[in-house]
């Protein structure tokens, strides 16, 4: 959409759209926009969802929506031990996992967006007691569109202005077109829980990188298009380290993405604060925490973010401070992300025989 005339805001903004894919700034809520080798890589099951609403402040807005699912397959066995206890471990099988997901946005006057859905699958291989190497590999189903019909173009300026009733003379290939796509990553994953009520010795890795457009998809917006969707590359991590004896956890974060001329970096850190624990008799994690945190996306924004983690159930709620040279349009307001979240808890703290596999 090259030619493209709006407001100078809307340029800058189409610009930037078109050399990135939708991503969120909570972006460890999206594994499969991350990582596909993260499918089942920190839990049993999984199911979430997530929205963005971006740039309010100065043009319609670009909202981007997302759910997940995902599961480890047979994740483990069990053995009664007695009716005084739960459960005991008697031996972990969790080579596998796979997960469904679907995101969809929509962006500018042209209502320019994509949907897509996403199969994910991974697995794990043990490479010590506490800690696994994951593959991954994602094929996905991309919908994009654009509704010409509201888009303004320099030839459409007559002697008395903008006529919406002058040809535009743009040869379109397609308004809307679907294409496949493929993903695929690695991840090394850590996991350590404590033995003990409180003692929150707790720690937790993902180390990985992955590479989405393997195929590099054609985009089919005009005719003679030769234009193809940039390969790109991330590199990311996030760990979680317990501050020994207190109710405090500590968790950096950090993710490069590389796309074309595009380089895109963003460091967080969270901290939380763990106000709730579960019986140790019970066997299972049913922790609830808060958490605070600050992330800063390169040249582009800072994020604040907050997080209620209750039991199975988590909401994080972010907000997006400008820092580009849009803030002349923006007084620094970028927008809110808002993500639910459902995890089966850890069923292996507390036990004595405990699964190399969460």
């Amino acid at each position: 959409m090259k030619k493209i005339i709006l407001l100078p805001v809307i340029l800058i903004l189409g610009t930037a759209a078109k050399a990135q894919d939708l991503h969120f700034s909570q972006y460890m809520q999206t594994p499969s926009l991350v990582n596909p080798a993260l499918t089942g890589a920190s839990t049993v099951v999984r199911a979430s969802v997530i929205y963005k609403d971006q740039w309010r402040s100065i043009t319609v807005p670009y909202k981007t929506y997302g759910a997940s699912f995902e599961m480890k397959f047979k994740a483990s066995n069990w053995e009664k031990a007695d009716k005084f206890k739960t459960k005991i471990y008697k031996k972990s099988f969790s080579r596998m996992a796979g997960g469904l997901s679907f995101y969809s946005d929509k962006a500018g006057d042209g209502n320019m967006g994509s949907t897509q859905a996403n199969l994910s699958l991974a697995t794990f291989i043990p490479t010590s007691r506490f800690s696994s190497l994951s593959v991954g590999l994602q094929a996905s189903v991309v919908q994009k569109k654009v509704d010409a019909s509201k888009l303004i173009f320099p030839n459409q300026y007559g002697p008395t202005g903008y006529d919406p009733y002058i040809d535009s003379r743009e040869d379109y290939a397609s308004q809307n077109f679907i294409y496949p796509d493929f993903a695929g990553g690695i991840n090394w994953s850590y996991g350590y829980n404590e033995r003990s009520v409180g003692a929150n010795t707790e720690r937790r890795a993902n180390i990985g990188a992955s590479v989405y457009h393997i195929n590099q998809p054609k985009q089919l917006y005009l005719d003679d298009s030769k234009e193809r969707l940039n390969t790109k590359y991330i590199l990311h991590a996030d760990m979680l380290f317990g501050i020994r004896n207190s109710n405090v956890a500590l968790v950096p974060s950090f993710i490069t993405t590389i796309q074309g001329p595009s380089l895109e970096m963003m460091e967080g850190f969270m901290v939380k604060y763990y106000f709730k624990d579960d019986s140790k008799y019970t066997g299972i994690i049913k922790r609830s925490a808060m958490g605070f945190g600050v992330s800063y996306r390169n040249m582009d924004a800072v994020i604040l973010q907050f997080l209620l983690e209750y039991e199975n159930y988590a909401v994080g709620v972010s907000y997006d401070l400008n820092t580009s040279r849009l803030t002349r349009a923006t007084t620094g307001r970028g927008g809110p992300e808002i993500f639910i979240r459902f995890v089966t808890p850890n069923p292996f703290l507390y036990q004595k025989s405990r699964a190399r596999f969460n």
